[in-house]
Formats: C-alpha cells, structure tokens, sequence
C-alpha cells in the first residue's frame, strides 16, 4: 500500500527551519506505524523526532493511500 506524510503546522515549519523538508516529503513510513509512534530522522548530526498523530487510509480510483500526520515536537497527546 502506498504510504504518504501530511505535517502539522508547527512539524511543518520546524522541519522547513532545519532543512528536513526535503526528507520528510519522500518518507514512506511501514503500514505498521500507529498513532503515538515516533518517527526520527537524522539531519546534520542531530535527531529529530515527530510523532505520529492520526493514520487513515484515503481511497482514490480504486487505490488506497495510507497517509500519516506527524506533528513536532513529540509529545503525549493531549485527552
């Protein structure tokens, strides 16, 4: 299944801040990633960490899309 990331506004402005744009828009993340996982990439000698939000499957033409909001920085969610 095709796998694709959407970010947060802030995950979207810290990656476009530390260069990670670039990464973060070619990742196919496994369709065993859940929400709450963490998703870490390494840029320039530093890790940096995003978590997973929400996961759903868009349908289109017959195709499933499986796509991942990751959010920045990782922390619990809030209830």
């Amino acid at each position: 299944m095709e796998s694709m990331i959407e970010l947060t506004a802030s995950a979207r402005s810290h990656a476009a801040r530390t260069g990670l744009l670039p990464s973060l828009e070619t990742v196919r993340l496994s369709p065993w990633v859940a929400k709450g996982d963490f998703v870490e990439l390494s840029h320039g000698g530093r890790t940096e960490t995003f978590i997973v939000r929400a996961r759903r499957v868009l349908l289109r033409d017959g195709g499933e899309t499986l796509v991942f909001l990751l959010d920045h920085p990782a922390r619990p969610a809030l209830r």
